[in-house]
């Protein structure tokens, strides 16, 4: 086949070339570079590592060096697609005139210190829940709660 290429959004920090928590794949072309980035992590998981962005990082520096050359990782711009909510500039998010067609919270970071209610109230809202919907708590629920020892 021809080349391999997988879609990223810019990073929110400059610690990671891509985003990894949210990407595009192209069914006809994206086999080669998902069994390099899943080899990646299972042979990092045997160290006790394995985060994705860790490996994806790793497939990155061998597409820049030139070890690798059948594996293209795109990095797209944000613009208005995507939005990465942080502890700062959660509350900012509803107020927007437009919502972003993604709204990726960390699982790994932000989303622990973001209040749950705060989280919750912000799902309620892009979701345009009536009242029944918020109360069956089917809908918009929070699932990463932090830890003590991540305050």
């Amino acid at each position: 086949g021809g080349l391999s290429k997988l879609y990223f959004f810019t990073p929110l920090s400059k610690e990671w070339p891509l985003q990894g928590g949210t990407f595009i794949v192209e069914r006809r072309s994206s086999r080669h570079c998902l069994e390099l980035w899943r080899n990646e992590i299972d042979e990092m998981t045997k160290s006790g590592r394995g985060r994705d962005q860790d490996g994806l990082r790793t497939i990155y520096q061998r597409i820049e060096s030139g070890k690798e050359s059948k594996c293209q990782l795109v990095r797209m711009k944000n613009e208005k697609f995507i939005v990465f909510p942080t502890l700062r500039t959660f509350d900012e998010v509803p107020r927007q005139s437009s919502n972003p067609n993604l709204v990726h919270i960390s699982n790994s970071v932000f989303a622990k210190w973001i209040d749950e209610e705060a989280q919750n109230k912000y799902m309620h809202d892009l979701l345009q829940l009536s009242e029944a919907e918020k109360q069956s708590s089917k809908y918009g629920k929070v699932i990463v709660h932090a830890k003590k020892s991540d305050m």
